[in-house]
């Protein structure tokens, strides 16, 4: 029987679901489902619908809760990828834990801490290659808690940065050099530099759709969900386009909005471009961006004549195959970027108990 395993990633707007079966001749989509969490939700009254939109998910759909794999996101998941001096394999754990205590912005005492090594240094004087994950604690057991209650104990708990690395690894194995990774979220924006064939860096920035959503809402005076709305519908406008409207216009100025609020992300992206370019002295030859925001309308363009790059949008499924009964190509043409970290959730394999 092929190995099956389910993604699930609990974002700030909704809880996605993707199941994959793991077959010689390819990796093959059989469920996927996004359900949006109440907005005006908070504090164990939000647990409480993630909970049920849980449970629901797995009655539903018959997932098995044994196949399943989460992850965690949001600025307090650090990612750096560092270098030890050479050393036995026994002697990593704790020259590690002394690196950590430098690239870490929190006490040890208040993370959840792991590694994984890229690269042994097998020559005299060469550095060993690793990636470091740090979690703060208090992240990590409200998600559990959350799993626990809905009746589920994840085989594999992973860092989302990493899970959306895993599906660009999977859907362009001869892309891994010199490209960014653009994860725009609803309240989180993750920027993943590849070179190597590995994440050089991850940032996770404090910023989303929910931050544009609440300057429109603001700006022009209605509600957040009427705000979502004309975001939604109208997006941003082609730079031609939005100049010959009037400044009445709802468009043109839902898309000026937009751009306006846009801008502290553009400057952390050329912030992370630059720091690439200055410690390896090459530049990004593209971005590929998934999630939510990158279904916003002109989005691509937009960032590619900020930013002076090539911009593409992300389908998880594109590789992948699936019964086109049951899932449109179209939909998960127009839909995928939705998924990007489920769908890199569910490309690890666990254990088939």
């Amino acid at each position: 029987m092929a190995p099956v395993s389910v993604g699930l990633e609990v974002g700030a707007a909704a809880v996605k679901m993707v199941e994959l079966v793991h077959r010689k001749k390819g990796v093959r989509l059989t469920k996927l489902a996004r359900v949006e969490i109440q907005p005006d939700l908070e504090g164990e009254d939000r647990k409480s619908a993630i909970v049920k939109i849980i449970k629901s998910l797995v009655a539903d759909y018959g997932v098995n809760p044994r196949r399943l794999i989460s992850g965690v996101g949001g600025e307090s998941v650090i990612v750096r990828r560092i270098l030890v001096p050479p050393m036995p394999e026994e002697e990593l754990v704790q020259a590690v834990r002394w690196q950590a205590e430098e690239h870490l912005p929190y006490s040890l005492d208040e993370v959840y801490l792991d590694f994984q090594v890229l690269g042994w240094g097998r020559r005299k004087g060469e550095e060993t290659s690793v990636i470091l994950v740090g979690v703060k604690k208090e992240t990590i057991d409200s998600h559990l808690d959350i799993l626990r209650k809905a009746g589920i104990i994840p085989q594999i708990l992973d860092v989302n940065a990493l899970a959306l690395f895993n599906m660009f690894e999977f859907s362009h194995p001869h892309q891994l050099e010199d490209i960014a990774l653009l994860e725009m979220g609803h309240s989180t924006t993750s920027i993943l530099i590849l070179e190597g064939g590995f994440p050089f860096l991850v940032r996770n920035l404090n910023f989303g759709g929910l931050h544009i959503t609440r300057a429109i809402s603001e700006e022009l005076g209605i509600d957040y969900s009427r705000a979502n709305q004309l975001k939604e519908e109208y997006g941003l406008m082609a730079e031609e386009e939005e100049s010959g409207r009037v400044s009445s216009d709802t468009g043109a100025e839902i898309s000026r909005q937009t751009k306006k609020c846009m801008k502290v992300l553009i400057e952390e992206i050329i912030h992370s471009l630059d720091y690439y370019s200055s410690q390896r002295r090459k530049k990004i030859k593209k971005i590929v961006i998934s999630g939510g925001g990158a279904c916003l309308n002109n989005i691509g363009e937009f960032l590619s004549v900020r930013l002076g790059l090539p911009v593409e949008r992300d389908n998880p499924f594109a590789r992948m195959g699936y019964n086109s009964r049951y899932f449109s190509p179209d939909y998960l043409e127009r839909e995928g970027s939705f998924f990007a970290v489920g769908s890199g959730l569910a490309l690890r394999k666990v254990a088939q108990i």
